[in-house]
């Protein structure tokens, strides 16, 4: 029988590894492929009720699928995590570096973060470790015990939200390679209790702050001021409008001389006015790239039309600061029923003429994203 060139069987694993149906599906009709394909049907898997003991029978049939595995992702009620004695599952697989928890029912209760986990989160070798933004947590302190069983943690993401902060003593000790923190949950605990530690604070390089809002600048002004020494990259993602400018208009970041990677997201309006106020301090920081993403209403066109309101802000304004950088990417989010945003960035970019004409246009495309509200992706990225 004639097979394909390995080269090109490679070529088409590698297309379709997100695809693991696809993939099994090569594996079953050309049992050569089988071999190559496997890295990528099991470096990372979801565990949920439904499929726990399946994957329990393929463990022990093949004794080579286990240090396969690098990312796990939990989907469990606390009950059934429980049941089902997933920690020795995990503790199946030694190499996994990668755990994400999403609850099935908006469900992870302090048992099972604490008491259940820990035996499995202190014998793998995690760098990452991720609590959905569906999460629910009794206190701030899971978080904090579940991050500290680690020693290895390279990157924390929290998301949800939990009822109180709980009154516990700062005497944890994060991991000192922590350097990634990503939250998309509330932040004024969170982020207090990072200021708490004063010099045990790990020095974080990478800081994504999601679904910012007016109540939480203060408290995000004094943590970027208090740790801002050593960030690389920073992402604003901002939920509430007048956010990003009171935030931009009171920060110091002048002392961030190692921030090179600064992403914005929100409505035009905070993006605009978030830029606009920060922009003179990114550029004595020396920041080489900037990515603002603007989440556009599909209507926004028509409400400003109709009230006789100019539809786009003077961008040109921004336009001798963001040609210093060395790469500007705008991104436009809208409804999958509107299509303007190839319009909006037209607008944009339009206004800045100096920009345009020392950064030169290396990719333009629109992407159809398919989850939870249907999305268009459109993207200019102008590069030096």
């Amino acid at each position: 029988m004639m097979r394909f060139p390995s080269e090109l069987e490679d070529i088409v694993i590698d297309f379709c590894h997100e695809h693991h149906s696809t993939l099994a599906s090569c594996g079953l009709v050309c049992r050569d492929w089988l071999p190559a394909s496997r890295y990528h049907l099991f470096s990372s898997i979801s565990l949920t009720f439904n499929n726990a003991s399946s994957f329990i029978d393929i463990l022990s049939v093949s004794q080579a699928i286990a240090p396969l595995v690098q990312n796990v992702e939990l989907r469990f009620s606390g009950a059934s995590l429980l049941h089902l004695e997933v920690i020795s599952i995990l503790l199946l697989l030694p190499q996994t570096t990668r755990l994400s928890l999403l609850p099935a029912r908006d469900e992870v209760t302090r048992p099972v973060c604490t008491s259940s986990l820990s035996g499995a989160l202190a014998a793998l070798p995690l760098t990452h470790l991720k609590f959905d933004f569906e999460s629910h947590f009794e206190s701030l302190q899971q978080v904090i015990d579940c991050a500290c069983l680690c020693p290895q943690l390279e990157s924390l993401e929290v998301g949800g939200s939990w009822m109180k902060t709980g009154n516990f003593a700062v005497q944890r000790q994060l991991p000192k390679g922590l350097h990634t923190l990503i939250l998309t949950c509330d932040l004024d605990n969170i982020l207090t209790w990072f200021l708490a530690l004063e010099d045990r604070m790990p020095a974080i390089q990478h800081l994504s702050l999601h679904h910012i809002v007016m109540r939480e600048v203060p408290t995000v002004i004094k943590y970027l001021e208090t740790a801002g020494q050593t960030l690389r990259s920073l992402y604003l993602g901002f939920r509430d409008s007048m956010a990003s400018g009171e935030l931009g208009s009171h920060v110091d970041l002048t002392h961030s001389m190692s921030l090179r990677d600064v992403q914005l997201e929100g409505k035009r309006k905070a993006v605009f006015f978030g830029i606009s106020a920060l922009l003179p301090q990114l550029t004595l920081c020396g920041t080489e790239r900037v990515t603002l993403t603007i989440q556009s209403q599909g209507t926004e066109g028509l409400y400003h039309n109709f009230l006789n309101l100019p539809s786009s802000y003077a961008w040109d304004t921004l336009d001798s600061g963001l040609s210093l950088l060395k790469r500007l990417t705008l991104v436009v989010i809208e409804p999958f029923t509107s299509f303007r945003s190839k319009n909006l960035l037209e607008d944009i970019s339009k206004q800045l003429p100096l920009t345009c004409e020392k950064l030169r246009r290396v990719e333009e495309k629109s992407t159809m994203v398919f989850s939870g509200t249907h999305t268009i992706h459109t993207t200019l990225i102008l590069d030096n």
